[in-house]
């Protein structure tokens, strides 16, 4: 408790001018922390207790924007007097950005979350109680420090410069960068965050979230390298792809993977994603009834009126790209530790 309080009398430091009157007037909470951490992480098990006698919703946002600024606050003094805490209607950041840079990620995580909400109509949600919380390291040290807590020990990972941590209180977590360099990663990330309540595959969710992605910050491919780019990734798919990977595939374990099947497991996932997308009514209902545990085999067959095997080979080519959940092993699923 002598840290917290001594964390809350820097509390007002801390918010940048113009964001203390967008956040809830919060007291501290007396929160139990994880043990065995490189850095202050809340026991969310301990504070969903906490907050189970609370019905009104005033009262659960309250205690919600409470709980995360109080974890946002033992961060801060954790990392050092250059990080800050902001806030907008929706999020809370601790960064060391200051000034225009911390507006524009402000605007930019306000404005992405309304349209992917806009776009995703009947499919994504405006879940739970309390801010997004954005977490943005200045280095990749720290990064790969704090997100280090929610891998299991051993094993090799896949590089990456941010991600929506689907644990405890879902947060998203970035290394800093330009605005216009983070923009891609937050429309991306914020896509999995809204798109959390439902089981879906890892395939659908990453093919989803990198379709609008790319719909929000539209990329620039130089027309003078489009051929050679398409000609490469040609023979990248047709020398990975085979009955073995394509299970991997299908389970989510490709998308950990530290080689080029990372990449071509995201491209594959944004094609197969886009063909289905074609028609918005069968992908809405594809989406709310696929479910990670055989791929969406089962709501494919009831809502698209073809097969997996067949979407895959509409893009691969004829194979054996059936899911077979009974060839999948336990493990650990991107965004789904």
């Amino acid at each position: 408790m002598q840290l917290l309080k001594r964390i809350f009398k820097r509390a007002e430091k801390s918010t940048t001018e113009g964001d203390a009157d967008r956040r809830p007037r919060i007291s501290p909470l007396h929160l139990q922390w994880q043990g065995d951490t490189t850095m202050p992480i809340v026991d969310w098990k301990e504070a969903r207790l906490q907050s189970k006698h609370l019905e009104d919703a005033s009262a659960l946002g309250y205690f919600w924007w409470s709980a995360a600024m109080t974890w946002l606050e033992a961060l801060r003094a954790h990392m050092g007097d250059r990080y800050r805490i902001a806030s907008s209607n929706s999020f809370a950041v601790l960064s060391s950005l200051e000034g225009r840079p911390l507006q524009l990620v402000l605007e930019s995580c306000e404005r992405y979350r309304k349209r992917i909400l806009h776009s995703l109509d009947g499919i994504a949600s405006s879940w739970g109680h309390g801010p997004h919380v954005v977490l943005i390291f200045d280095d990749i040290d720290a990064y790969y420090d704090y997100v280090g807590n929610y891998y299991p020990d051993g094993g090799t990972y896949a590089m990456s410069s941010g991600m929506f941590i689907q644990h405890g209180y879902g947060h998203f977590v970035f290394r800093s960068s330009s605005v216009n360099n983070m923009e891609p990663t937050i429309a991306h990330e914020l896509t999995h965050c809204l798109l959390a309540p439902l089981p879906i595959p890892a395939w659908l969710n990453e093919g989803t979230a990198v379709n609008m992605q790319h719909q929000l910050t539209p990329r620039y491919v130089d027309p003078r390298q489009r051929s050679s780019m398409l000609r490469e990734a040609a023979r990248d798919r047709a020398e990975f792809w085979n009955a073995d990977t394509i299970q991997e595939f299908w389970s989510g374990k490709s998308f950990l993977r530290p080689d080029k099947g990372n990449s071509l497991s995201y491209a594959l996932a944004e094609e197969l994603t886009r063909l289905i997308a074609r028609d918005f009514d069968s992908y809405r209902a594809f989406m709310n009834s696929a479910h990670r545990d055989d791929a969406g085999v089962e709501a494919a067959a009831s809502t698209l009126g073809f097969t997996l095997g067949n979407l895959a080979g509409a893009v691969l080519g004829d194979g054996a790209w059936e899911p077979d959940p009974t060839r999948w092993q336990e493990g650990t699923e991107r965004g789904q530790f």
